[in-house]
C-alpha cells in the first residue's frame, strides 16, 4: 500500500467518522430554514418627535375604544409597529392582540398597506413612501369585561397604542388625550396639561411611562389625601357605583394613614412624586391588584368597608401594592426588567419581587393595625399549612415554580398542590420569615430583615432610574446585614424537595403549626372566598353547597378511592348531601366509616374514605421554650 493511498483513506475515513458513526444516514425529508427576522431590535437611541395618541372612550353602549395616532416617521421604506405583549404586573405575555380591530394606516390621507408578521402577531410591517413625515393609525380595541361602562371606565394604555419598533420604550415622547364619557371624574398619576369639557390632555411623557400609568374614571368618586401634599404624597381614589359605598370609616381611614408611615419607616424616600391608589368599588366582591411605580389599580368589594370583619383576606392587598413601587420598579429583578413590552422576560427572582412584597404586605398591614396580631398569625397558619402540604415540591422545587408566567400563566390546574402554580407569593411568606428569624439569631437580636430592606431599597427619589437586581445582589445586602453563606441558605430552599422545612421561619419565631377540630376566621374566610367547605386536611377534599368537588388533595384519602375535581357528592352514609351532613360524618369517622355515593364520569357509585380521625383546621401555638420574635416582627417602627 502506497503512502499516497493511506493518506487518501485516512482523509475519506474521517470525514465519514465526523459525520456521524459509521454507517448512520439521515432520513429524507425537508430541511428546517431559520425564519427571517423583519422587526428591529429595541436600540437604546433618540426617537426624532413625538407620537400623539387619543382615546375615545365614550362608546360604552359596543364597550369599544376608539385610538388615533399620529407617529413620526424617521425614513422611507420599511416600518414595523407593534402592540404590546408582555405586561410588568403579569410577567408573562398576557396581553393579546385579538382585542385589536379595525386597524388603518395612511399617509398623507391615502393608505398605506400593512402585513401582520409571519411569526409575531403583534407586529405590523409597511413600506413608508418617500417623503412621508409621519403616519395615522386608527383603529378599535374591544374592551370586553368591565373595563368601558357608563358610569367607570378603567383605561389600560397598554392595550390602547401601536409604537414603531427600534426604540427603547423610555426614548419615545408620547402625548396623550383622553375623552371620557360625561359626568365622570378622572385619576392617574399622569400630569395633566389640560381639561376641556370630557377630554383631557396629558403632559408630555414617555411611552414608559404612560404604560404605567393607567386612568380609572367615575360618576361617583372622591379622592382621599393619606398624607400631606408635597414630594411622596399619597391619595386614595375611590370609585364606586353608588355614592354610599364611598363612605370609610374613620378607624379604616386613621389605618391608611398608619400604613403609610409604617411603609416610609421600612423603605425611606419614595421613587415617586405622587402616588394615586385608583380603587374601584364593585359588587363582584373578589379582591386584586395591578402595582405600577406611581399608582396601583385596587378592586376591592362594595362592601370592604362595611364589612370590615369579612376582608381578612384582602386587607393587606394595598400595602401589597404600595411596596412594589420599591420592589418592583425603583429596584427590579435583572431578568424581569425590558426595554419594550415586546421583549420577553424571565421570573427567576419573583420569590423575591412578589413573595417578599406578599411577606412586607402581611407585616405592614398589621403593623398599621389592619390586622390584629392574632389575625395575622391565623392567616399565617392557613398559608403555613397550604405550603406545607405541597406534594408537587417532591418533584417541582420553587426554583421551577417561579416558571408560572411563562408557560402557566392564568391556566387552570386540576391538582394544584401536585402540579403548583403561583406557590411563589405564599411560599414567599414562609420563605421571608425564615431569613427575617435567620437574621435575628445570628445577629443576636440587633439585626432584621427591616434592616435588610432599607440597605436594599433605600436611596430611592421620583426621578431615579430603575435599579436591577439579581440573585448575588439579594445575598450581598443580606450578607452586610449580618454574615452568613447566604447564597447557600437561599439555593437550598429554592432547589429543595420534600427535605425543606417550610414552617422553620414560624418556628424559630416562637411558633409551630399545629390542627385543631375548630377552625380559625382567617380558614372560614378562605372557605367563603372560594365558596367550599375545606376539609382537605381531614378527608383530603373540598366541596361546594351542591356537592360538586372543587379540589382533591393528591395521594389523600379522597383521591385514593379514584375521586377527582368535579364529581359530585349526592349522599353521606345514606343522608342526601350537605355540607353540615359531610362534616358531620368526619366528626364521627372514628366511630362510623365515611361512606359517600357519588356521581363521576354519569356514573353513579359508593367510595369509601380511609379517614377516622377529627375534622382538622390549621392554627399556630406559642413554643412555650423559644423567645416570640414574631411579635417584634410586627409590632410598630
Amino acid at each position: 500500500m502506497t503512502t499516497r493511498f493511506v493518506r487518501f483513506f485516512v482523509i475519506v475515513l474521517a470525514q465519514v467518522l465526523s459525520s456521524g458513526a459509521v454507517g448512520a444516514q439521515t432520513s429524507p425529508g425537508p430541511v428546517y430554514v431559520e425564519p427571517l427576522v423583519e422587526i428591529p431590535k429595541p436600540i437604546d437611541r433618540p426617537f426624532d418627535g413625538q407620537i400623539e395618541l387619543h382615546v375615545d372612550a365614550t362608546d360604552v353602549q359596543h364597550r369599544i375604544f376608539t385610538i388615533s395616532q399620529r407617529i413620526p416617521v424617521d425614513k422611507a421604506g420599511a416600518m414595523t409597529l407593534l402592540y404590546p405583549r408582555w405586561e410588568p404586573a403579569s410577567h408573562g405575555p398576557s396581553l393579546t392582540v385579538t382585542d385589536l380591530a379595525g386597524l388603518v394606516v395612511e399617509a398623507g390621507g391615502r393608505s398605506i398597506g400593512w402585513r401582520r408578521d409571519r411569526y409575531e402577531p403583534h407586529a405590523f410591517h409597511l413600506e413608508v413612501p418617500v417623503g412621508t413625515r409621519a403616519v395615522d393609525v386608527r383603529f378599535q380595541m374591544v374592551a370586553g369585561g368591565d373595563a368601558l361602562t357608563p358610569d367607570v371606565v378603567a383605561v389600560p394604555w397598554q392595550r390602547l397604542i401601536l409604537y414603531p419598533a427600534g426604540w427603547y420604550a423610555r426614548d419615545i415622547p408620547v402625548v396623550a388625550t383622553l375623552t371620557l364619557p360625561d359626568g365622570l371624574h378622572s385619576f392617574t398619576s399622569l400630569g395633566v396639561e389640560r381639561t376641556e369639557g370630557s377630554t383631557i390632555r396629558f403632559k408630555a411623557t414617555t411611552l414608559e411611562a404612560l404604560l404605567d400609568a393607567p386612568v380609572l374614571a367615575g360618576r361617583h368618586a372622591k379622592r382621599v389625601p393619606l398624607t400631606a401634599a408635597g414630594r411622596g404624597a399619597v391619595s386614595f381614589d375611590l370609585v364606586a357605583l353608588r355614592p354610599g359605598d364611598l363612605a370609610i370609616p374613620a378607624a379604616r381611614l386613621a389605618e391608611l394613614r398608619k400604613l403609610i408611615a409604617q411603609i416610609r419607616a421600612v423603605f425611606g424616600a419614595a421613587p415617586f412624586e405622587r402616588f394615586e391608589i385608583l380603587a374601584r368599588l364593585s359588587d363582584e366582591g373578589s379582591a386584586g391588584g395591578t402595582e405600577h411605580r406611581a399608582s396601583s389599580e385596587i378592586g376591592l368589594a362594595s362592601t370592604h368597608f362595611e364589612d370590615w370583619s369579612g376582608q381578612l383576606l384582602s386587607r393587606d392587598l394595598i400595602a401589597h401594592e404600595i411596596v412594589h413601587a420599591w420592589n418592583g420598579f425603583y429596584r427590579t429583578p435583572a431578568d424581569l426588567w425590558a426595554p419594550t413590552p415586546n421583549v420577553p422576560v424571565s421570573g427567576s427572582l419573583l420569590w423575591m419581587y412578589e413573595g417578599q412584597t406578599e411577606f412586607w404586605g402581611r407585616v405592614l398591614a398589621t403593623r398599621a393595625g389592619q390586622f390584629t396580631a392574632e389575625e395575622l398569625r391565623d392567616r399565617l397558619a392557613v398559608e403555613a399549612a397550604e405550603v406545607a402540604a405541597r406534594p408537587g415540591r417532591a418533584w417541582r422545587p420553587l426554583s421551577d415554580d417561579i416558571n408560572y408566567p411563562s408557560f402557566m400563566l392564568r391556566q387552570r390546574v386540576p391538582w394544584r398542590d401536585w402540579q403548583r402554580r403561583r406557590d411563589y407569593y405564599s411560599e414567599g411568606v414562609m420563605l421571608w420569615l425564615a431569613v427575617d428569624a435567620e437574621l435575628r439569631e445570628r445577629s443576636g437580636g440587633h439585626r432584621s430583615i427591616d434592616d435588610f430592606a432599607r440597605r436594599f431599597f433605600g436611596g430611592a427619589s421620583p426621578g431615579a432610574a430603575t435599579r436591577t437586581y439579581t440573585f448575588d445582589d439579594i445575598c450581598d445586602a443580606l450578607n452586610a446585614v449580618t454574615p452568613a453563606d447566604w447564597k447557600a441558605f437561599l439555593q437550598s430552599w429554592l432547589d429543595g424537595h420534600d427535605e425543606i422545612d417550610t414552617t422553620i421561619g414560624l418556628t424559630r419565631h416562637g411558633w409551630r403549626l399545629i390542627f385543631s377540630d375548630t377552625p380559625t376566621k382567617a380558614f372560614r374566610a378562605s372557605e367563603d372566598e372560594s365558596g367550599v367547605t375545606d376539609l382537605t386536611y381531614s378527608i383530603g377534599l373540598t366541596a361546594r353547597a351542591d356537592g360538586v368537588v372543587r379540589s382533591v388533595a393528591w395521594d389523600g384519602p379522597s383521591f385514593r378511592t379514584g375521586m377527582r375535581t368535579g364529581v359530585r357528592i349526592l349522599t353521606v352514609n345514606g343522608g342526601a348531601f350537605s355540607q353540615d351532613v359531610l362534616l358531620d360524618a368526619v366528626r364521627d369517622s372514628a366511630n362510623q366509616p365515611i361512606i359517600l355515593t357519588i356521581e363521576q364520569d354519569e356514573h353513579k357509585s359508593d367510595v369509601r374514605i380511609d379517614y377516622a380521625g377529627p375534622l382538622r383546621y390549621p392554627r399556630l401555638e406559642r413554643i412555650p421554650d423559644r423567645t416570640d420574635t414574631l411579635a417584634g416582627l410586627l409590632a410598630p417602627r
